[in-house]
């Protein structure tokens, strides 16, 4: 089918390209996936151009965000003209003689003009997701949203590349793909304005929030560039365990759904944010005043290494897994024994031993290196063995059975001889 677009006329090194805009419903009628390409399905591995689609990340995140969001937006996608001639292209300068003088100066390089495509497929090679998210909205209509109608009318920037050669096209999808670099799990949380958890995570570091302010280095208490902070650093804990614990309260609470960007695809509603500030802003506050080592260590960061040393008393509330661990660990307990207050619960998890190389933690949430173990399956033990040793009889017998073999297999440990340790006192 020929269709003709107004297009920028380019070149990069030896690949020509053509740049235009053009409606969602006309693309998806008229473009695929490569990965649908019969001889992309059959070819070997050295012949394919495109890993294959992943379906879920269609239909669970791109396509519910654009039939969601007033706001969508995306990038330009990359368009294969796989064609035996190329398209032909007109220039302004050469349809319209007549132009006034300063037009014709800015169109020197015949580079403004008229494309017409009259056969060949069109193959999308870079940003299939996208595009298979627009025909999930706009054919399939399997997603709904307020938007969702409004979708096929969209203006999408399309860059068009002629075909050259196999080897030619593999080289651009190549280079394309390989120094396309994903936004780092810091950069989302900050500039994220639809998730409700990255906007509450960042209100706890601005302004009045118990998180925000600088350490003596003039650097924000919180580390926003790692997942991990160094034993000797200054910044009290990172910007992706703050995430972590913003989450676990929420979900305490009930307004997971309601905050987190993959369940609403849109920025959350004012009163809900409120809400969800108030709960986490108050967990925060009450850890930082029922436990005054980790307040002073806020207060005075230049201490911080100290306080963090494997031989500190309180060297463990300094990691910031520690604080995930922790927050999990205190909605588990409110949740088995709902009459316990927060400021109760937090006071006794304070007389924990917190030091790091107490035997308490090893091979929990400790390696024998006295680094902490990362995976999981060690934060759920962690925070089990947290809820145990405040509110055990709140458990069920079967419940505490399995902690103390999940702990001992954890040790190596014989399970027929291994014992918790004491719980705390009430």
């Amino acid at each position: 089918m020929a269709t003709v677009h107004t297009a920028i006329r380019a070149r990069m090194g030896s690949t020509p390209y053509y740049v235009t805009t053009m409606k969602v419903s006309d693309l998806v009628q008229v473009a695929r996936p490569a990965s649908e390409q019969e001889e992309w399905a059959t070819s070997g591995l050295t012949e394919r151009l495109q890993r294959e689609l992943n379906d879920t990340r269609v239909l669970t995140e791109i396509a519910p965000y654009l039939a969601s969001s007033p706001d969508r937006f995306f990038g330009a996608l990359i368009l294969l003209l796989d064609a035996d001639e190329e398209p032909e292209f007109e220039s302004f300068a050469d349809v319209a003689q007549s132009l006034p003088k300063a037009y014709k100066t800015a169109m020197a390089r015949d580079s403004f003009g008229f494309l017409t495509i009259d056969s060949g497929d069109r193959i999308i090679l870079d940003g299939q997701h996208r595009f298979a998210a627009l025909r999930e909205v706009v054919i399939s209509r399997k997603v709904e949203g307020k938007e969702a109608k409004k979708v096929a009318n969209d203006e999408v920037t399309v860059i068009i590349v002629p075909r050259i050669s196999t080897q030619h096209t593999r080289k651009i999808f190549n280079k394309v793909n390989r120094y396309a670099k994903k936004t780092s799990r810091g950069d989302d949380i900050l500039t994220s304005e639809d998730d409700g958890f990255s906007i509450l995570t960042r209100l706890l570091t601005d302004g009045n929030g118990p998180l925000a302010g600088k350490n003596h280095k003039g650097e924000s208490l919180v580390n926003y560039k790692n997942t991990t902070i160094a034993d000797r650093s200054v910044q009290l804990t990172t910007l992706s365990a703050l995430y972590e614990t913003v989450r676990i309260t929420c979900e305490h609470y009930k307004l997971a759904d309601e905050l987190s960007e993959k369940k609403t695809h849109v920025r959350p509603d004012q009163d809900k944010l409120d809400e969800g500030y108030e709960r986490v802003q108050g967990w925060w506050t009450t850890i930082l005043d029922s436990m005054p080592k980790l307040k002073y260590g806020r207060d005075n960061t230049k201490v911080l290494p100290e306080l963090r040393a494997k031989d500190a008393d309180y060297g463990l509330l300094f990691k910031p897994a520690t604080h995930i661990v922790l927050f999990q660990a205190l909605s588990q307990t409110l949740n088995r024994d709902p009459r316990l207050a927060l400021q109760d619960a937090v006071d006794r998890l304070y007389q924990v031993d917190w030091k790091i190389t107490s035997p308490l933690w090893r091979d929990v949430l400790i390696n024998s290196a006295h680094n902490i173990l990362t995976k999981k399956e060690n934060y759920n033990l962690a925070a089990d063995l947290l809820t145990y040793l405040v509110v055990s009889n709140k458990m069920p017998a079967n419940d505490v059975e399995q902690l103390r073999s999940r702990i001992a297999t954890a040790k190596g440990e014989e399970e027929s001889t291994f014992t918790l340790p004491t719980p705390l006192p009430n």
